[in-house]
């Protein structure tokens, strides 16, 4: 029986930064952008969010590839927001340097990114808080009735859905798709509330074009229709954590990975799986680990406070050989930190954490793609490995929205390792000649039953054990199982992709390495290097520990320099690579912890300082 479990009442008003890339060509004399972005500011309640998701859906459903940022304050409402789209006819995986259209609710959304509009593009401000701005910038500024409008149609809720229109106007797009989608996301309100949303998209529409008397931002180019999805990485973690048959997660609310646990609860029941929001992080990651043990794929998702109180868990689970995965979705520390701002500072505790040498499997995610396929790997191996795996994403794929491809469930197996369920002989309890569950085996890794396995052994500790589970602090047995859990550990780097690569020639002058999100400013910057003539490739790591030294190495000697890209104060990443390699001189550092994501241009720039 599927079902959801939630000890405490919980909710919070979050907001999405997106923006939108195009290709650049002309057509008929008229320009097509190369690159367009559209940004909204204000209020954190002002329906800016919603505003930016009606974009986006609409424009994925047309074909075009979208890429979002959420910009936010940590507090339930109020503080400055901000939603800006990319939008691309091919892939994009970064924001932006800079806003084609913004779209301000209040004048500190001018104050703040009125800079960032570059000559000829168009500042949308409504005209109801007295907007001010230097109209000596070279760019459009039209103070429109925004706030009029919803008065109009009796709700101040619709000064969003006004703004949109006005938006659709100015880049250009045409109006019918997004009537298509007033009517399916209003429909249950009932007509009057649909055919009211439509107006007031159309006046906004039509008042943004009589304004703009016109001059053109530029025609964008149509795409193809495609079978894309978009969506934020936790949405995807959580349906690659469905494809990989996992039916139990324990969690604790927590930003930003909270999106996780939401999104299982509104599916569990389709599953037949069960949600249990537990009372804090220390006893979801118990409970996953409880249903590990029991034989259900199970997992917990959190941030770095969360992952700080798992610790001890973490390392029982080490001893006592039992599979959980635990999901980190990175922000800004230490403590409280910035909860709302990425950060990638979890690296060194991720693979540290649980007292003791309690070895474990840490991955990252390249992409807000991966983050579904990862996922699924993620449970592969903590069966097959028989160990905790954490896998690291962060705020930037966690909390913001990508168009992707659609998924292939089929992509990745499910593999249950060494995990025997039936066939055991019978026990000859006279000789105590029980399952050795933790049998000294030669790659390390024992065959495991679950309870309910006939003539199987259940015995699992957080003490150390001998073969059978049972408590032994011998000389022999301690070595043994020491040296036994170690040793599995040494197949893992082949049991997964441990790392994307731009060009599998490893030579290069420049090799330029990151970590989960700053992927696709790294991949802008290393094509924009490129293009100068420079020879340049890129590394996204995938596997964090056991750290892949043999698989790495050819890119690490075959590269003049090496540039490692990560947003952290303390080179978390770097020291990772300082410790494996010896060619010190070569590894170079860029850092960036102000709890914003990577600019491609920031890297160019110290690329060819460095060069």
């Amino acid at each position: 029986m599927s079902r959801v479990i939630r000890k405490s009442a919980y909710k919070r008003t979050h907001i999405i930064f997106i923006s939108f890339t195009f290709i650049s060509k002309e057509a008929d004399g008229v320009e097509t952008k190369r690159d367009f972005i559209w940004k909204m500011g204000g209020q954190q309640g002002q329906g800016v969010e919603s505003c930016g998701e009606i974009l986006g859906r609409v424009l994925a459903q047309e074909g075009y590839s979208l890429f979002s940022q959420r910009l936010f304050a940590s507090r339930i409402k109020g503080g400055h927001t901000t939603i800006a789209l990319r939008i691309a006819t091919k892939e994009v995986a970064t924001i932006g340097e800079h806003v084609d259209c913004l779209v301000a609710l209040d004048q500190e959304t001018i104050d703040l990114h009125g800079h960032e509009v570059p000559k000829g593009g168009v500042i949308i401000a409504d005209d109801a808080f007295h907007p001010k701005f230097d109209a000596h910038s070279g760019c459009i500024f039209l103070a429109l009735p925004i706030t009029e409008l919803a008065r109009k149609y009796g709700s101040m809720q619709m000064k969003n859905i006004a703004a949109l229109g006005m938006s659709a106007g100015v880049l250009g797009f045409p109006e019918d798709p997004f009537y298509g989608f007033i009517a399916e996301r209003f429909g249950k309100k009932g007509e009057e509330i649909v055919s009211k949303n439509k107006q007031i998209f159309k006046d906004g529409y039509d008042v943004a074009i009589e304004k703009l008397q016109g001059v053109s931002l530029g025609a964008l180019a149509t795409p193809p229709k495609k079978d894309q999805l978009y969506l934020l990485g936790n949405e995807a973690a959580a349906l690659g954590a469905i494809s990989a048959g996992a039916r139990f997660m324990a969690s604790y609310p927590i930003t930003p990975a909270s999106e996780i646990m939401e999104y299982m609860i509104k599916v569990v029941h389709k599953i037949n799986g069960t949600v249990v929001q537990t009372e804090d992080e220390l006893s979801s990651c118990m409970m996953a680990m409880g249903a590990g043990y029991a034989g259900v794929r199970a997992f917990t998702a959190t941030s770095g406070p969360g992952l700080s109180l798992m610790a001890e868990s973490i390392s029982m689970a080490t001893i006592a050989e039992i599979p959980v995965v635990i999901i980190d979705v990175m922000r800004a520390g230490p403590s409280t930190g910035m909860a709302t701002k990425v950060e990638q500072s979890d690296i060194r505790y991720a693979i540290a954490s649980g007292h003791g040498d309690a070895e474990k499997i840490v991955l990252a995610a390249s992409s807000i793609e991966d983050c579904y396929y990862i996922t699924q790997e993620a449970f592969n191996l903590a069966e097959e490995f028989q160990t905790p795996v954490i896998l690291l994403s962060d705020l930037q794929f966690g909390m913001c929205k990508q168009s992707v491809p659609a998924f292939d469930p089929n992509r990745i197996a499910i593999k249950r390792g060494k995990l025997v369920t039936e066939g055991l002989p019978e026990l000859d309890t006279a000789k105590k000649a029980y399952f050795h569950r933790f049998e000294d085996v030669e790659d390390g890794i024992s065959s495991r039953t679950i309870p309910g396995v006939k003539n199987g052994m259940f015995l699992s500790t957080g003490l150390e054990h001998n073969v059978f589970g049972k408590p032994a602090e011998g000389q022999a047995d301690r070595v043994m199982e020491m040296n036994k859990r170690h040793r599995k550990f040494a197949g893992v780097a082949k049991a997964i992709q441990p790392f994307t690569v731009a060009h599998e020639d490893t030579d290069c002058d420049l090799l330029l390495i990151g970590v989960t999100s700053t992927n696709g400013a790294i991949e802008e910057a290393r094509e924009e290097l490129e293009a100068q003539g420079k020879k340049v490739n890129h590394l996204q790591l995938r596997l964090l520990s056991p750290f892949p030294t043999e698989a790495l190495a050819p890119y690490i000697n075959g590269a003049k320099k090496v540039l490692i890209v990560e947003e952290d104060l303390t080179a978390q990443l770097h020291e990772l690579f300082a410790i494996n390699f010896a060619c010190h001189d070569k590894l170079l550092s860029l850092l960036q912890y102000d709890g914003t994501p990577f600019l491609a241009s920031t890297i160019v720039k110290k690329a060819e300082e460095v060069y």
